[in-house]
This record gives structure tokens, C-alpha cells and sequence, in this order.
């Protein structure tokens, strides 16, 4: 995940804490409960968070293996197929060259 990825990531999720808190402190309750909410609801999103970023982390990295894995697989059949084509060119403007030799006449 790019730098500027994670810090969207942590902006969004910042949000959503400071949604809950807001609606927290406009809700009816003790200071004491309010306060308690409060922790829970940041520690639940810390973690929901932790666990989305994980799964992120986990999937990219698969994504990241299996692409270098293509790449590779179809380097080296690019690779063996450019080199049957510069042994097949070398071997007909060999052939070609060897059929315009002139014929020593006797």
C-alpha cells in the first residue's frame, strides 16, 4: 500500500472516530458512560481498522507475488521465443548464403 494509500486510510478513519465521539457527546448520558462509550467506540474502530488494513496488506502482497510470478513466466517464454527466431533468421541467411555461393566450374 503507497504512503499517500494509508494516510486516506487513517483520514477516513479518524472521521468515522470523530463521527462517533460527536454523536456521543450530543447523546443523554453521564459523563462517566459517556466516557466509557467513547474509549470502546475508539478502541473498536482502532481495531476494525488494524484488521481492514491487514486484510489490505495481505492482499496486496498476493496480488504483488502473483503478478511477478506472470511477469516472470511470460519473460522467459518471450525470452525463448525471441531466441528461436534469431536461430531460425541465422540459419536461413546461413542456408541462403551458402545456396548463393557460386559453383566452381570445371
Amino acid at each position: 500500500m503507497s504512503e499517500r494509500g494509508k494516510g486516506e486510510f487513517w483520514a477516513f478513519a479518524a472521521g468515522l472516530l470523530a463521527g462517533g465521539v460527536v454523536a456521543l457527546l450530543y447523546a443523554p448520558a453521564r459523563g462517566e458512560e459517556t466516557r466509557k462509550k467513547i474509549m470502546e467506540t475508539a478502541e473498536d474502530t482502532y481495531h476494525k481498522g488494524e484488521d481492514i488494513y491487514d486484510k489490505s496488506r495481505t492482499e496486496a502482497e498476493k496480488i504483488y507475488h502473483d503478478g511477478k510470478e506472470k511477469a516472470g513466466k511470460i519473460y522467459t517464454e518471450g525470452r525463448a521465443k525471441v531466441e528461436e527466431t534469431i536461430d531460425y533468421v541465422r540459419d536461413k541467411v546461413h542456408k541462403d548464403a551458402v545456396e548463393a555461393e557460386p559453383t566452381p566450374e570445371k
